[in-house]
């Protein structure tokens, strides 16, 4: 089952910690029966900011026991602070939940030892900057530091047999750095750049650690091999997020040090890699070419180096995980359509066995004969809670929300329409709390950023995308998957390149118009919102299709494709696989597509948001369009939220945020004043 324990969020958004003392492991959950309670209750905003969701799962050896990391308000004394992360266990054929850390020491990223005795986490403590991978015995005692706690942990992995513990560290500064920045000499030169992560090695019985590889040369990812003499890595020249997304390449090395040795030649986006149990093999998820905009494509290639051999470029999905269950054999999650499959992949590229799992499956593990299945799963009625079984018969294992089992929801449906060019576009619609058939309801379009990312047909309700909420206050809610979204293979997410806002936004007029003619919505009374992409999206409904729309929510969002690109982190990204050309040699082109040319004459009421803190879509370009708006005298609010980056974290914010994207609906789109809170 899975070794490679990936580069997790927690500790670049959120910040980790580590348990305090052996005491944790004593709390337990009682499992939870089917809910059987009315749902009566409205729900609030809070209670959607405060919900608990599992993040990571690690499938024990023997496959009896699942560790996951479940994600936790914070305490109401941690001033600003966003979730954290609680490692705990479940039988997988169910039972009591038992914790293996506290709230007040955020944990993530569990990984069994291969004795299935030992489970790992990355961790840091309170007070301290570091995060340092941790081990507690499954039997009981107390959690001990691993790793250096000089160094900063990003990933990690133990070998296969539990004798070495390979992990990728942040890149300490020499000494003629760290005097250069003492006395002031720490400027910058050139384009940006990101903290480098050094590939280390160390005996866990002697606690010795050594890097290998080149100093300079930043790993992402990493593999053993499974007789534990090599590792397979994922690493690029550079570090700053372009060059990590876009050019970076697989290589072999002796786990015992010297040169990377390159795989195989690899364009674009790489994904999840691991070698095949009989080490003859690598498999790994890639990019079909530099131009696509996901590392959906499965591909092996023999371990000792070659061409790789892509198994999936036909599928009509997007492979987001896998795991040999064989000699031959992989088993596949992937996206498709607005759900989750699963897939087994022969290495001559067959498929078989597809599964389309009852969860919407977003991170998985199994074991090496693929019978049985763990992956952190959600519906339309709850978020990602743990799930295991056969492929086939995924049990849902852990009920950590009890209260939102009294909550009334909105009903979700899947809703397909005909574009203008004939292309079937897919969204996920919610109705009403109340729904009443005949009735005309106001619409609120929540739009997925990317613009390759997707909207599932599970539990789409979160701080930055509120759908169930809005369903309580009485809008039909769509989540369209325009073209260009993930989970319908590469033709499908890539046919928006070179007309970026133009098809695609007219596949999401088209749906609009396909809910008016079904007498569900009233198009006078519509809004559109999103992050990112799909803050962008919302731009040019707020701009440049103004006649359409009453209301914007504009959240951390391209305004001028021009000055993004100059600014932004992804760049290249952005040029190569969105626009699959260079705004700088088509100024006109991007000029018309950018929401600022469009913005005199606009009477959409704009809620325009940014994190101050946002390198992926600096808030200058959320500046530009509040001021041009107000340019115009068109009603518009500007809301910064200090030390947020592409998107909110902290609790207060997504707390404020939420409401006032609500309220601002009401008023514009419903043409009534409501007050979530006071401002």
């Amino acid at each position: 089952m899975r070794r490679l324990v990936s580069i997790a969020i927690c500790s670049l958004l959120w910040g980790c910690a580590t348990p305090t003392a052996n005491a944790a492991a004593a709390q337990t959950q009682a499992p939870a029966a089917t809910p059987s309670k009315p749902r009566t209750d409205a729900l609030d905003v809070e209670t959607v900011v405060d919900l608990q969701y599992v993040s990571d799962v690690a499938l024990s050896p023997n496959g009896k026991t699942v560790a996951y990391a479940l994600r936790v308000p914070p305490d109401a004394l941690d001033g600003p602070a966003g979730m954290r992360s609680v490692i705990w266990v479940v039988p997988t054929r169910g039972g009591r939940a038992r914790s293996y850390t506290t709230p007040g020491a955020s944990s993530h990223a569990p990984a069994w030892s291969p004795d299935g005795k030992r489970i790992a986490f990355l961790s840091r403590r309170p007070g301290t900057t570091h995060t340092q991978v941790y081990a507690v015995p499954i039997d009981g005692g107390e959690a001990e530091p691993i790793t250096d706690p000089e160094l900063s942990v990003r990933a990690f992995a133990w070998s296969p047999s539990g004798k070495q513990l390979a992990f990728l560290a942040d890149r300490r500064p020499t000494k003629e750095e760290r005097e250069a920045a003492a006395e002031g000499r720490d400027w910058q030169v050139g384009d940006v750049q990101g903290t480098s992560r050094r590939l280390w090695v160390m005996d866990l019985r002697t606690r010795e650690a050594k890097p290998i590889g080149p100093r300079d040369t930043h790993v992402e990812q990493l593999a053993w091999a499974p007789d534990g003499k090599r590792l397979v890595v994922q690493a690029s020249e550079r570090a700053d997020v372009d060059a990590v997304m876009m050019h970076s390449g697989l290589f072999t090395i002796a786990a015992e040090g010297g040169e990377l040795t390159r795989l195989c030649p690899t364009e674009g986006k790489l994904g999840h890699v691991e070698w095949s149990p009989d080490g003859d093999r690598i498999a790994f998820l890639g990019a079909s070419d530099i131009h696509d905009p996901t590392a959906g494509v499965l591909h092996v290639v023999p371990a000792e180096g070659g061409e790789a051999t892509p198994l999936t470029l036909a599928y009509e999905g997007t492979g987001e995980w896998f795991h040999w269950v064989g000699k031959g054999s992989l088993l596949m999650l992937a996206d498709q359509g607005t759900k989750t499959a699963l897939h087994r992949v022969a290495v001559d590229g067959t498929m078989s066995g597809a599964t389309v799992t009852t969860p919407v499956c977003h991170v998985a593990d199994a074991s090496d004969d693929g019978r049985t299945v763990a992956c952190a799963g959600d519906r339309p009625d709850h978020p990602p809670e743990v799930f295991a079984g056969p492929p086939s018969g995924l049990r849902r294992l852990t009920h950590s929300n009890p209260e939102l089992e009294t909550k009334r929801l909105g009903e979700r449906r899947v809703v397909r329409w005909k574009a203008a060019d004939g292309l079937e576009i897919e969204g996920v619609l919610t109705l009403p709390v109340g729904y009443e058939s005949g009735q005309r309801y106001p619409l609120a379009v929540l739009v997925h950023g990317g613009p390759e990312g997707i909207s599932h047909d599970g539990w789409n309700t979160r701080g930055g995308y509120p759908t169930q909420l809005f369903a309580t206050r009485g809008y039909v809610v769509l989540e369209p998957n325009y073209r260009g979204s993930r989970g319908r293979g590469v033709a499908f997410g890539k046919a928006d390149h070179g007309d970026l806002g133009g098809k695609e936004f007219e596949d999401v007029l088209a749906g609009i118009d396909h809910l008016v003619a079904e007498g569900l919505v009233d198009g006078e009374r519509v809004g559109m919102g999103g992050w990112s992409y799909g803050g962008y999206f919302s731009g040019l409904a707020a701009t440049k299709h103004s006649k359409r729309f009453r209301a914007a929510m504009v959240g951390a969002a391209i305004i001028d494709w021009i000055s993004f690109t100059g600014t932004s982190e992804i760049e290249q990204e952005n040029s190569l696989v969105h626009w699959n050309l260079w705004p700088y040699e088509h100024a006109s082109l991007a000029w018309e597509r950018s929401p600022m040319a469009h913005t005199q004459g606009s009477t959409t009421a704009t809620l325009v948001v940014h994190g101050m803190d946002d390198t992926r879509v600096p808030p200058g370009q959320g500046k530009e369009l509040y001021r041009a708006l107000r340019h115009a005298g068109t009603e518009a609010e500007l809301v910064l939220y200090p030390r947020e980056g592409h998107g909110l974290r902290e609790r207060a914010h997504q707390i404020d945020f939420v409401g006032r994207w609500l309220d601002w609906f009401d008023e514009h789109v419903k043409g009534r004043a409501t007050a979530t809170a006071e401002r």
